[in-house]
C-alpha cells in the first residue's frame, strides 16, 4: 500500500476535488506499461444521475417514514473482489455523532434496502476479475497500477453521486456520504 497516495487522495476527496483526484489517478494508471486497467482512464459508470438521485430520494422517504432521517450513507460493495456486480448500498441514521470517528456507520437505522446496480465500467470488473483470478498480485508487478485503480473507481462512484445530487433537490436535506466498503475515505455532501 502507498500510503502517500492514499493520504493525498483522501484530502483531494474530501475536499470535494475530485477532478484533482481523476487526474492523479489517470495519470498514474497512464505511466503503467503492463496496461492491465488502462480502460478506467477516461471511463465512468454510465447510470444517469438523475436516476441515482431518484433512487435516493425513495430510500430517504421511506425511511422517513419510520424516524426523523439525519443523515445518509451510500457505500460501494467491495468492487475489486466482487468483480462480477457492482453496486452500492443505502444506510439512514437518526441521529448525527458528536463523535469524529466514523465507527457511528455501522449503527444505522434504516431497515434494508435493495442495492444500486452500477452500469458502465463492466470492461473495468473484468481487469479486476484477471487481476484477481489470475493472481497477478502474486508478483507485485500490478501493485501499484491495481492501487491507483481501486482509488480512481471509488472516486467515480463519489463524483456519481455528486452528479446525481446536482440534478435536483433531496426530497429532505441531510448530509450525505459515500465511500466505498472498508475505505477511510468519505466524501462528504452538506445538506
Amino acid at each position: 500500500m502507498n500510503p502517500t497516495l492514499w493520504r493525498d487522495v483522501g484530502r483531494l476527496v474530501e475536499a470535494a476535488d475530485f477532478a484533482g483526484s481523476v487526474g492523479l489517478l489517470e495519470d498514474l494508471l497512464a505511466h503503467h506499461t503492463r496496461g492491465l486497467f488502462q480502460s478506467l482512464i477516461g471511463a465512468e459508470f454510465s447510470n444517469p444521475p438523475s436516476s441515482v438521485l431518484r433512487a435516493i430520494n425513495d430510500f430517504v422517504g421511506t425511511s422517513s417514514e419510520d424516524f426523523d432521517v439525519k443523515a445518509v450513507y451510500l457505500e460501494m460493495n467491495g468492487f475489486d473482489i466482487n468483480y462480477d456486480r457492482w453496486y452500492f448500498d443505502f444506510f439512514a441514521y437518526s441521529k448525527l455523532p458528536v463523535t469524529r470517528g466514523m465507527d457511528w456507520l455501522c449503527r444505522w437505522d434504516s431497515a434494508e434496502w435493495p442495492p444500486f446496480l452500477l452500469t458502465g465500467l463492466e470492461p473495468v470488473q473484468e481487469a479486476f476479475r484477471r487481476y484477481d483470478e489470475g493472481e497477478l498480485w502474486r508478483d507485485g508487478r500490478h501493485t501499484a497500477e491495481q492501487e491507483a485503480a481501486v482509488l480512481l473507481v471509488m472516486v467515480r462512484f463519489v463524483s456519481l453521486v455528486r452528479s446525481a445530487l446536482a440534478t435536483g433537490p433531496l426530497v429532505k436535506q441531510v448530509p450525505l456520504l459515500a465511500t466505498a466498503h472498508d475505505f477511510d475515505i468519505f466524501a462528504r455532501f452538506p445538506a
